[in-house]
């Protein structure tokens, strides 16, 4: 595994701001950067992955000269727990033990499905399965769990009372709940959450699922 460190931003702000040059100048960056670097690219970003997919196919036209090389990033581009998801389903990366797990006094945490993910991309099955998956955290339901959470991007900036408005509908369900953990596929929505949970003062924790499958392997790996 490499991190590329010459990488930026892929352009979605620009993108749905409607600044297209700008947005493409980002995106010829990111073809750019990444064209000569073999194997498959891995974003733990839903909206990032939309980006490349679906919307750098709009920006780089048949004419433009790194059209070919959009489309193998394109194809090469996964978002996280879309990549992980078949060796988490088999049991090769971690095993949730059940029996074991009767005696433990385990954080509850709620899943919210970020926008992009669950609209543009479609993965609604993997996160959920991985988090199934874990043995260190006890998975409970979140009403509304699809509802946006009031952040896409510069949306924030442009409606910020609407923005708000949703952030604490959704933090008022997450304290409705009981979880301990909110977590989600996306650390631009988990930031926005985050901020309204703070300024409630409320003790829930938001943690990318990552890094929740980080320390259950960790975890695994001690015993």
């Amino acid at each position: 595994m490499s991190v590329e460190q010459n990488q930026t931003c892929c352009g979605q702000p620009f993108f749905n701001s409607g600044f297209r040059s700008e947005a493409r100048k980002l995106a010829e960056k990111v073809i750019e950067t990444y064209k000569d670097v073999p194997g498959d690219i891995v974003v733990p970003s839903g909206s990032c992955v939309s980006m490349i997919r679906n919307h750098y196919r709009e920006l780089i036209d048949s004419n433009h000269p790194l059209k070919a090389e959009a489309e193998k990033l394109a194809d090469r581009t996964f978002e996280f727990t879309e990549y992980i998801y078949e060796l988490v389903q088999n049991d090769e990366l971690l095993s949730k033990d059940d029996n074991n797990l009767s005696d433990r006094n385990l954080p509850d945490v709620v899943y919210h499905e970020s926008c992009h993910l669950h609209r543009e991309l479609g993965l609604g099955e993997a996160p959920k399965t991985i988090l199934d998956k874990l043995s260190n955290i006890n998975v409970i339901d979140l009403e509304q769990a699809e509802v946006c959470c009031g952040f896409g991007g510069t949306f924030a900036v442009k409606y910020s009372e609407i923005s708000a408005a949703m952030m604490n509908e959704k933090v008022d369900l997450i304290e409705k709940s009981g979880a301990d953990i909110v977590t989600s596929c996306d650390s631009s929505c988990l930031m926005n959450i985050d901020g309204g949970i703070r300024n409630r003062g409320i003790s829930v924790k938001s943690k990318h699922i990552s890094e929740l499958l980080y320390e259950a392997i960790s975890e695994s790996c001690n015993q």
